[in-house]
């Protein structure tokens, strides 16, 4: 009996001890899946951005790992070819923890030496749980250095993503004290939340929303104090028919100019009902055009100035080249709705909500007729509007009172008290204006 006893005692101490070793490798296959799984996302998007791993220096209690971003046609725009992490990795019993460096960036390096008297103030950390999410966490200490003649204040921070090893769920939120430049701007406490499900490559249901408490500027008389400024977006995927909503709601508690003051302004776009497969088709159209557009601008090799020109013909040629594409959303059933406009400006309240949708299926050739009969819109577009201005808004412009077309009875708005009203809808295929029907000659 005192055999089995020590046996079983012996078996427990060599497994616990072993335990180390065995989740550096389990830890190991978890890291390689995780950045193969990253680079198909982006492969499948239709973007260059890809992770590579350079060595893998697996011990008994500890790993080193070094691996590279190489941001691909972005390069044109951050102007880095890649960018060197070093992970050291602390093997433990459930999980391990990778703390990660940027010390064989030169840029980084030269940046912490020269600027912040070596004081490096960003720690990332990212924990590997075998039966759970990969946990990473980003803090930012507070840290000053000067750009010429202006000092540049970043305050402290941090931002955590969690994820599953198949990257499918990413939920993420930062907090970030605010940046300043004493006496010229300073934004303070920014906070965003992020929750994405993956749908498909371009298809992550879920919702993203930031918050800025205050941005100001003290030299600039045309720069506005802005406080409270937010925003959120969300994706909203169904299917069962096969169709997405997008909607972007922005809003300020006060955004001051000088004398002038624009409190409570809100307003919520919303893309309903877009067919799947054309999302999916122009998102792919969209990124490869524009990766195809940034790799021309990487690859020209010219000065600044010059390579503004060529990025603004390259930028104008994308647009042309996006029309087809276009063509994929205009499904019957696409709405674009503006809802829950609203505003409080010294000269009155603004309220407003429009939606706009297509009643078949569409091609931008089968717009052209409605120029010349533009009776032809009702049979393609739904209509519902309205909309409530102050009425000194209008200044002297005041044809907006006035009839615009010969069928038309009233001007686009009408005079309440202080304020202008519009109502326009289409209904059993006629359209009426503020109560009266627009007759087409």
């Amino acid at each position: 009996m005192k055999k089995i006893i020590l046996a079983v005692i012996l078996i427990v101490i060599l497994a616990g001890a072993g335990t180390p070793f065995f989740s550096g490798l389990v830890a190991e296959q978890m890291v390689k899946k995780c950045f193969s799984d990253i680079n198909k996302r982006y492969a499948d998007a239709g973007s260059d951005i890809s992770l590579e791993i350079i060595r893998y220096d697996r011990h008994f209690f500890s790993s080193r790992i070094e691996w590279k971003l190489r941001p691909g046609s972005l390069k044109a725009v951050y102007g880095l070819e890649e960018i060197v992490f070093i992970d050291r990795v602390k093997h433990g019993f459930a999980s391990v923890v990778s703390i990660t460096s940027l010390e064989k960036n030169k840029w980084f390096k030269e940046f912490v030496s020269n600027r912040l008297n070596g004081q490096n103030p960003l720690e990332i950390m990212t924990k590997y749980t075998f039966f759970s999410n990969i946990e990473s966490r980003l803090a930012l200490d507070a840290f000053s250095f000067k750009d010429g003649n202006n000092v540049i204040e970043i305050m402290p921070g941090a931002i955590s993503i969690s994820f599953d090893p198949g990257v499918k769920n990413i939920s993420s939120e930062m907090s970030w004290t605010g940046c300043s430049f004493p006496g010229k701007f300073r934004m303070d406490n920014l906070s965003f939340h992020l929750k994405m499900k993956k749908i498909s490559a371009y298809i992550w249901d879920g919702k993203f929303s930031f918050v800025i408490k205050k941005i100001a500027a003290y030299d600039s008389k045309e720069m506005p104090e802005i406080l409270n400024l937010k925003c959120d977006y969300t994706m909203d995927y169904n299917g069962e028919e096969h169709f997405l909503s997008i909607g972007m709601g922005y809003g300020i508690d006060s955004i001051r100019s000088g004398r002038d003051e624009i409190k409570n302004a809100f307003v919520r776009i919303g893309l309903n009902r877009i067919d799947v497969r054309g999302y999916e088709d122009f998102m792919a159209v969209y990124s490869q055009t524009i990766n195809n557009a940034m790799k021309d601008i990487a690859a020209s090799q010219q000065r600044p100035d010059a390579m503004k020109k060529t990025a603004e013909k390259q930028m104008a040629a994308v647009g042309f080249q996006m029309l087809g594409a276009y063509e994929k959303l205009l499904r019957k059933g696409f709405e674009i709705k503006i809802s829950d406009l609203r505003a409080r400006l010294p000269q009155g309240n603004i309220k407003g909500d429009v939606t706009l949708s297509l009643k078949k299926d569409m091609t931008m050739a089968r717009f052209v007729p409605i120029m010349m009969q533009p009776e032809s819109a009702l049979d393609i577009f739904s209509l519902k509007s309205d909309v409530s201005l102050p009425y000194k808004l209008l200044g002297n412009n005041q044809m907006l009172l006035s009839p615009i077309y010969p069928g038309t009875q009233t001007g686009l708005f009408l005079r309440d008290g202080d304020h202008v009203t519009h109502k326009a809808e289409t209904r059993d295929g006629k359209l009426y204006l503020n109560g009266k029907q627009v007759v087409f000659n």
